[in-house]
C-alpha cells in the first residue's frame, strides 16, 4: 500500500503490515465507522496504521483521538500510535510530543491532536477536526458522542470521519440503540446506514496471534456467559442484574424521559466522595418534607482535584443556598490539601459557606453500610417521586453494583465504580438522619 506525501517522498506499507480482514476498514472514507467485536481481533492497531498513514496524504488532516480518561492517553493511544509507527518504519518521519501527546507530520501539518472527556472543556481546542477515532466509546456517553459529532464540519475536509471502536458488553448500551437495527444487533439502523461502514471481528480474524492459545487465555479471562459472549465471540453481552446492590432501581420508572433541571423552590444537597481516584459528586434536589427527591447532575475527576468540584460546583449552583454532605473521610486531611485542612473544610472556604451548610457525619455508625443499603432500596421501591436526571454513570452503577455475603457492596470488578452509588446512598443517610421511618410513601 502506498500513500502520497509532499516533496515526491512516498511511504510504502507492506502487506504484511495489516490483515486482510481489515483492508477495507483500512481504506474507507465512510462518514462513520463503526468497528465492534472481540478481544484481540486486531482491530485497534488497525485504525493506528491508517491514521498514521493519513498523515502523509497531500490534502488537509487533522484527528482527534478520544479517550474517556485524559490520564490514560500516554499509556494507551498515544503508546500505541508509537508503537505501530516504529514496527512500520514511519517514525522517522513524524514529530512525537512527549509533553502533549500530539502527533505531527512536519512535512504537511496534519496531525493527531488527543483529547480526555473527563476534561471539563472536553471540546476545547479541537477547531479544524476532519476525523475524530474514539476507541472504547463503550466508556463513553451518548451525550460524548453528540458533543463531538457537531466538530466535525470544517469545509476544507477531503472527507469527514467519525470512527467507533468497542467491545459489545451489553445488549441495553447506548451503542446498541443508538446505531443497530432494533432486532439485530449486527446490522446499522436506517439512520446510518448507506453512511456508515461496520465491521465485526473476533481473534480469529487475526492472523498474527497463535489464536488457539489466545483463545485459552481469553476463556482464563472470563467466568460468566456475558463476558465470554463479549471478548470471545464478539456478541452483545447480556450481564445479569441478579444480587445488586440496590435492587428496587427501576431505570423505566425512575429515570424520566425529560430530564429535571435545576429547580430553585427546592433545597440542594451535593453529596461528595473524597475517593483517590475518581472523586466524585451528586447533586441532589428536594422540598422540605422530603416529597420529592430529584438527582439532577454528577460529577467524576480522576486527578482527584477538589479545587476543580469547587469551581464546579460555583458555577453551576448558587452557594448560599445548598448543603454540603457526603462521605465521613471528608473530615479527615487529605493529600490534596494546600495545608492541614479537611476535604470538607477546603470546600467550605473555597465557596465561603456558613458551618451550618456542611451536613457531613462526623463518623460512620455500626452497621451503617446496611442501614444506607435498607434506606436505598426503600427510597427506590416505595418513594412517590424519587428520579435520577443527567447522571449516566449513576445509572450505570445502579444496574451493575453488587453485594457481598458480608452484606457489603462489591468493589472488586471496576475500581472508578460504585462511587457515585456512594454519593447517593450518602446523601439520602443524611437527609433522612438514617432513619427509614422519614421516607415519604
Amino acid at each position: 500500500m502506498k500513500t502520497g506525501k509532499p516533496m515526491s517522498l512516498q511511504i510504502e506499507i507492506n502487506e504484511s503490515a495489516y490483515s486482510k480482514n481489515f483492508e477495507n476498514l483500512l481504506l474507507s472514507q465512510d462518514r462513520y465507522i463503526v468497528a465492534f467485536g472481540g478481544r484481540g481481533s486486531g482491530k485497534t492497531d488497525t485504525f493506528y496504521l491508517k491514521y498514521l498513514l493519513e498523515l502523509f496524504q497531500p490534502y488537509e488532516f487533522k484527528l482527534a483521538y478520544i479517550n474517556k480518561e485524559k490520564t490514560n492517553i500516554r499509556d494507551q493511544q498515544y503508546a500505541g500510535f508509537k508503537r505501530v509507527a516504529q514496527r512500520t518504519g514511519l517514525y522517522e518521519y513524524l514529530h512525537f510530543s512527549e509533553g502533549t501527546y500530539k502527533i505531527v507530520n512536519p512535512e504537511n501539518g496534519n496531525a493527531l491532536v488527543p483529547k480526555g472527556m473527563d476534561d471539563p472543556e472536553k471540546t476545547k481546542g479541537l477547531d479544524g477536526i476532519t476525523t475524530i477515532w474514539w476507541d472504547e466509546i463503550n466508556k463513553g456517553t451518548k451525550e460524548d458522542f453528540t458533543a463531538l459529532n457537531k466538530l466535525l464540519r470544517s469545509p476544507q475536509a477531503e472527507y469527514l470521519q467519525f470512527a467507533l471502536s468497542f467491545n459489545p458488553v451489553s445488549e441495553n448500551h447506548w451503542l446498541r440503540a443508538l446505531f443497530f437495527e432494533e432486532k439485530n444487533g449486527y446490522e446499522l439502523n436506517e439512520r446510518f446506514r448507506g453512511k456508515g461502514y461496520l465491521h465485526h471481528s473476533t481473534y480469529q480474524d487475526n492472523e498474527f496471534i497463535n489464536q488457539k492459545e489466545y483463545l485459552e487465555t481469553l476463556l482464563a479471562d472470563n467466568y460468566d456467559q456475558s463476558s465470554i459472549d463479549c471478548d470471545v465471540y464478539g456478541i452483545w453481552g447480556n450481564p445479569k442484574k441478579g444480587n445488586l446492590f440496590i435492587n428496587t432501581f427501576k431505570k423505566e420508572k425512575h429515570v424520566p424521559p425529560v430530564p429535571y433541571l435545576f429547580d430553585r423552590s427546592l433545597y440542594t444537597y451535593i453529596s461528595v466522595d473524597f475517593n483517590v481516584n475518581p472523586m466524585t459528586a451528586l447533586v441532589l434536589q428536594t422540598d422540605l418534607h422530603l416529597r420529592k427527591i430529584r438527582i439532577i447532575n454528577e460529577f467524576r475527576d480522576f486527578d482527584s482535584d477538589i479545587y476543580k468540584l469547587c469551581d464546579w460546583i460555583d458555577r453551576n449552583y448558587n452557594t448560599r443556598d445548598l448543603f454540603i454532605t457526603g462521605d465521613s473521610s471528608g473530615n479527615n486531611r487529605h493529600s490534596y490539601s494546600k495545608g492541614s485542612l479537611s476535604g470538607y473544610q477546603i470546600i467550605q472556604n473555597q465557596l465561603k459557606l456558613n458551618f451550618t451548610q456542611i451536613k457531613a457525619m462526623k463518623g460512620k455508625p455500626a452497621g451503617y453500610v446496611q442501614s444506607k443499603r435498607l434506606i436505598g432500596n426503600a427510597f427506590f421501591a416505595r418513594h412517590p417521586d424519587m428520579s435520577i436526571s443527567n447522571a449516566p454513570f449513576l445509572v450505570e452503577d445502579l444496574e451493575s453494583v453488587s453485594v457481598r455475603p458480608s452484606g457489603d457492596m462489591d468493589k472488586t470488578s471496576d475500581p472508578s465504580q460504585s462511587h457515585l452509588l456512594d454519593c447517593l446512598l450518602d446523601g439520602l443517610y443524611s437527609i433522612t438522619r438514617g432513619n427509614i421511618k422519614n421516607i415519604p410513601n
